[in-house]
């Protein structure tokens, strides 16, 4: 859940108000970066170094080192398991109903008949 938020935190930053700029790479600090951030997201030494350098003076895109890290920690991992989880497998069941269970919108329409092309 952090990794997400802490994403769309990013996006906020790269898509929001200019005049926010600073107050946006202040929250996302304190949120996900800073020593003992209440949705600390885990990201390499090197990458927060450069993030930590560039937050010195914020800019629409500091946090795109950081923010491409998650995207892959997410991309290989927690997608991943998502896709296996109980939650998902139960959705796509809700979701995939049988062609032969769906009830026709007009009842007169017949179902229709694939020909082959003619020569």
């Amino acid at each position: 859940a952090e990794n997400l938020s802490f994403w769309e935190a990013c996006e906020e930053l790269r898509y929001g108000e200019q005049s926010r700029i600073v107050e946006i790479v202040d929250s996302i600090y304190q949120q996900f970066l800073a020593p003992g951030a209440t949705r600390w997201v885990n990201i390499d030494s090197k990458t927060m170094e450069r993030t930590l350098e560039g937050i010195q003076t914020p800019h629409r895109y500091v946090m795109d080192d950081a923010q491409m890290h998650i995207y892959m920690l997410m991309k290989k991992d927690s997608y991943p398991r998502f896709l296996k989880s109980d939650l998902y497998k139960s959705l796509l069941a809700e979701a995939i109903i049988p062609p032969e269970t769906k009830k026709r919108v007009f009842p007169f329409m017949r179902k229709q008949r694939h020909s082959s092309p003619s020569p």
